[in-house]
């Protein structure tokens, strides 16, 4: 496609004109041109539609090309400005150049004319495009600038040498605050390396650290580094992190950043402190919990079972007495009542037996085990066996509390829902180690279903054995495949200090004296 140009044509001579106009006869565009003599036409026609273009004559008799062109820059139009002229010497011809004249022309030398125009213009708008990208990368530049002034994050970038060759305010203002400190010199400008370097000679151990895990960065080394460190600060200790990273679409160089995490570090203890309140106020009412149970058997065994039991002999005297005299209906009811007082006997018994079974605290937790695996053949018929390794003495009480209670739920959850056949149950104490695991070759089950299962209906099961895991100090872990069985293994780490709660005969040497 053919260009159009429009062209102003600064001229007082017509013929002149006409030559101009013949010169562009031939040229690879088409132009459109107004012919001006005085400052004022030429003023009107700059106010009106731009010319792509200003052909000015060099002698005016009312007007002049450099003042033709001091118009163009007052008024700041960036317009290509072609000089012609019968006569110019060429010292005047290149200070027009110098003062923003594209090009001058003899006007007996007419044949460059188009090409003059074409170059005029490509330079223009070649500078038009240089200063649109400049002014994009200024306002990128301001923008990127802003925003990283506007973060609390200290940032500097680092050339391969480790200069810093740009902060942020955030970092300045740091700086400022610390002149005494190693920070006040890392200012734009200043080695990085080298600040790190004199802190670390003054025996700073995190600007040693600090030092090495930069020039990895810088070196390609490693993608990122990270150091934790606090500062004493007025207004109290604060908590930072410094990261390092390579400067991206660069082959050297890196960007440092350090992030006050004071307020996720204060968040982190208090929610921290909240736990382990929240654990030992768990880990009491658990305490609470076993010796209300022990209580409650206590009274129900000793106490409503001696009634029981006292009540059973005064209904034999009474049934005996009654069958004497005449052996009717007052001996058959005394019959249904003793039947009655044995059947709450051995409800009541092994009710006291499921709150806390004796066992547990008279001979520890194979004992007890070994009660709970007995029970739990004789009433479910299924096979479970029980194996003791290691175990020479009794445990810590909380411990073998929470072995029992473990051991007793996935029984229940074994004979309840996995159709298991076979159950076994393994204790092992090695090296302070003890480790208690309950197998069985049910059906198995989806871990992560039944743990959502059990937020949304608040089933305690897995929930409860994890939680008296944790609040004794150990680890629970579930393996379960849907068709597979199920197994669970709780870890606890016996402290050595600790001391049992009763050493019965049954633990100690064939040779030792009770």
């Amino acid at each position: 496609m053919t260009a159009h140009y429009r062209m102003l044509l600064v001229e007082d001579s017509a013929d002149d004109a006409e030559l101009l106009l013949l010169a562009l006869r031939d040229a690879p565009f088409k132009v459109t041109s107004t012919r001006v003599e005085t400052e004022v036409e030429y003023e009107a026609a700059l106010a009106g539609e731009r010319p792509d273009v200003v052909l000015c004559d060099y002698h005016l008799p009312r007007f002049s090309a450099d003042r033709a062109l001091q118009i163009l820059h007052e008024r700041q139009l960036d317009i290509p400005f072609i000089v012609v002229s019968h006569l110019m010497g060429e010292d005047v011809a290149v200070a027009f150049i110098q003062k923003g004249a594209s090009d001058y022309l003899l006007k007996n030398r007419l044949g460059r004319l188009p090409s003059a125009i074409e170059g005029a213009i490509e330079r223009h708008i070649l500078r038009q495009h240089e200063a649109a990208a400049e002014k994009a990368l200024r306002d990128s530049e301001a923008m990127m600038r802003g925003i990283l002034n506007s973060l609390n994050t200290r940032i500097a970038v680092l050339d391969r040498h480790g200069v810093i060759v740009a902060t942020n305010k955030a970092w300045e203002h740091f700086g400022e605050a610390r002149r005494d400190q190693f920070a006040a010199s890392a200012t734009v400008g200043a080695n990085y390396f080298d600040v790190l370097q004199e802190a670390a000679n003054r025996g700073d151990g995190l600007a040693e650290r600090a030092l090495k895990s930069v020039r990895a960065v810088i070196n390609r080394e490693t993608s990122f580094a990270s150091i934790e460190y606090d500062l004493d600060v007025p207004g109290g200790k604060r908590w930072f992190v410094a990261r390092a990273m390579p400067l991206a679409d660069s082959v050297d160089g890196a960007v440092i950043s350090h992030e006050d995490v004071t307020d996720t570090m204060l968040a982190h203890h208090a929610l921290g402190e909240a736990n382990s309140r929240l654990q030992a106020m768990s880990k009491r009412i658990l305490s609470i919990q076993e010796d209300e149970r022990r209580g409650i058997s206590r009274e129900l065994h000793d106490d409503i079972g001696q009634s029981l039991t006292a009540l059973k002999i005064g209904l034999h005297r009474l049934a005996r007495r009654s069958g004497q005299q005449d052996g009717g209906e007052q001996s058959q009811a005394f019959d249904e009542c003793l039947g009655i007082a044995d059947a709450t006997l051995d409800k009541l018994r092994n009710l006291s037996l499921e709150l806390r079974p004796p066992q547990l605290d008279q001979l520890g937790l194979d004992g007890a085990l070994e009660w709970l695996v007995s029970q739990q053949r004789s009433s479910t018929g299924i096979d479970v066996t029980c194996q003791f390794t290691g175990i020479t003495e009794r445990l810590p009480t909380g411990i073998e509390s929470v072995c029992y209670r473990i051991t007793q739920e996935a029984l229940n959850n074994a004979t309840r829902h996995a159709k298991a056949t076979h159950i076994r149950i393994r204790v092992e104490l090695n090296d302070r180690l003890l480790k208690l695991a309950i197998s069985d070759d049910g059906v198995g089950f989806d871990i992560e279903a039944a743990q959502r299962k059990a937020v949304k209906t608040g089933s305690m099961g897995l929930i409860s054995m994890e939680e008296r895991a944790q609040l004794a100090g150990g680890r629970l872990k579930v393996r379960a495949v849907p068709g597979a069985g199920t197994t669970i293994q709780v870890t606890f780490v016996i402290d050595g200090a600790a001391t049992p709660a009763r050493i019965p005969d049954r633990y100690l040497p064939a040779t030792a004296t009770p």
